[in-house]
């Protein structure tokens, strides 16, 4: 057992005190004095360069918000604690992504290989010059990629950024924040055929891009494969299906799926309980398990790339349509193209106020599309005992969605050892940001909240053994007073 990790999940729910703020600087971006820059197209939005473009959309400065001392109100619970000194402190930039407390300590660093739009070498991806940094020259992509990539994106995170503000909460936002930056990536780098590494040499590429392990940890990999141009195809296979089929049975053992995650035998709590009366959960058969089955959607994540933005003073208590929850619960359970097993998070929710939907909590099952009721009783006040600031507690009032991953750390140890839960916390945060992502292409509002004891939620979703909900969103429409005077800055 990784007594660290289980230690550290079980113990750190909210932030920790941090004794002195001020010793953590308040620079959110890298400078590297003396070392030659490539500059990148502005504005990215309407060059033709894919990277530069990608870059933007990952870790840019993209967007500036004005707000007011009302917008923190919810953040610190009286105006007392809100500094108002300078007018214009509240004129702010924002990413492309969420950011536990806007800390922005995700970064990317480029290795270039031959093929790559850039220089061949390792660079920083700098955000407020929209600039690479060269750090090494030579190419590097070769030994880094696990397939024929022109391009490898490495994510890290700077761990001071969130530890000034969160204290000892700062790995789990960091994990998270690793899931939520590697789905955004592969939405933007769908025509570049992306895909991501989670399980890589750690240590190794700490020292290629000269890291401080201790201060910023590598946490992902994102391959890209430039398009080449389309040439004329031929007439149609389909009337063959049996030799294609023999075909692709070959691409799929040249390239295999990820490794499952191990399941109890039966009789030892997961998988089959031994008795006929119940269910393999011991919830029941099939006949007596309430199912919802939901209508299809095919969610636009691009589009939501394009105005997702958290809601800043709540919702407004509307009634959701179900083919509104469908178009979100397709993209909170779809299975990314990386290299984690599907089984590493289930797709936990709760529902309230939804047409044609009872109020409760679900597991969401992605291959059949539809929900099984796992607990019954009054969602909205079971979600306010768990829920700490006040941003929370008025969605636990008025939304109608909250999205809760759930982890087995027994089953996800057993494959990846003490990786485990820096996995099992980038999956649920990339579903989360799925799901955020599909809700922004039809008009939903959403927010990541951490402010929230998840884990007094596990005994209502009848969870048991090292199972854990992981975090929340809440969804649903947002405030009218929510919307803040907004502007793009890459046009």
């Amino acid at each position: 057992m990784s007594d660290e990790a289980t230690r550290y999940q079980d113990t750190v729910h909210t932030p920790t005190e941090v004794a002195d703020p001020q010793a953590f600087p308040p620079r959110l971006v890298k400078s590297y004095p003396g070392a030659p820059r490539h500059p990148l197209p502005w504005p990215p939005e309407k060059s033709e360069h894919r990277l530069g473009r990608l870059l933007a959309e990952l870790g840019g400065i993209t967007r500036a918000q004005w707000l007011t001392p009302l917008d923190m109100l919810p953040f610190t619970d009286s105006f007392e604690a809100i500094p108002d000194d300078d007018p214009l402190q509240w004129l702010v930039t924002r990413r492309p992504t969420p950011s536990g407390g806007a800390r922005y300590s995700a970064e990317w660093y480029v290795i270039a290989g031959p093929d790559s739009e850039v220089p061949t070498g390792v660079h920083y991806y700098d955000p407020a010059r929209h600039d690479l940094v060269r750090l090494r020259s030579g190419d590097y992509c070769g030994w880094v990629a696990a397939r024929p990539a022109g391009t490898v994106l490495v994510h890290t995170n700077v761990f001071w950024r969130l530890a000034a503000k969160y204290g000892e909460m700062y790995y789990r936002l960091a994990c998270l924040e690793a899931g939520i930056q590697v789905a955004q990536a592969l939405v933007v780098g769908a025509d570049d055929g992306a895909s991501a590494r989670l399980c890589f040499p750690d240590a190794d590429l700490t020292e290629l891009l000269g890291l401080d392990p201790r201060a910023e940890g590598v946490h992902a990999v994102v391959e890209l494969v430039a398009p080449v141009p389309a040439a004329f195809e031929g007439p149609s296979l389909a009337a063959f299906p049996r030799a294609s089929a023999a075909h692709a049975s070959v691409l799929r053992q040249s390239r295999p799926a990820p490794e499952p995650l191990l399941t109890a035998p039966p009789g030892e709590g997961g998988g089959e309980s031994g008795t006929e009366a119940e269910g393999e959960d011991g919830r029941g058969t099939e006949a007596e398990r309430e199912w919802i089955s939901l209508p299809h959607a095919e969610p636009d994540l691009r589009a939501g790339t394009r105005n997702r933005r958290a809601a800043v003073r709540g919702f407004k208590a509307d009634t959701m349509a179900i083919g509104t929850l469908a178009t979100v619960l397709t993209a909170y359970g779809r299975q990314e193209n990386w290299d984690l097993p599907a089984g590493l998070v289930e797709f936990y929710c709760v529902v309230a106020d939804v047409a044609g939907v009872p109020d409760g909590a679900y597991r969401y099952l992605p291959d059949e599309h539809r929900l099984e009721l796992v607990g019954e009783g009054n969602p909205r006040q079971r979600l306010r005992e768990a829920a700490l600031a006040a941003l929370t507690q008025q969605g636990a009032r008025t939304a109608n969605l909250w999205l809760l991953p759930v982890g087995d750390a027994e089953a996800a140890e057993e494959r990846f050892g003490a990786r485990w839960y820096r996995l099992q916390q980038a999956a649920a945060g990339a579903a989360l940001h799925r799901a955020c992502l599909a809700a922004a292409s039809v008009g939903v509002a959403g927010r990541i909240q951490n402010d929230v004891l998840t884990h007094l939620l596990d005994a209502w979703f009848g969870l048991e053994g090292r199972r854990r909900s992981l975090l929340v969103a809440q969804l649903g429409t947002e405030h009218p007073a929510g919307p803040r005077p907004e502007f793009r800055l890459t046009w």
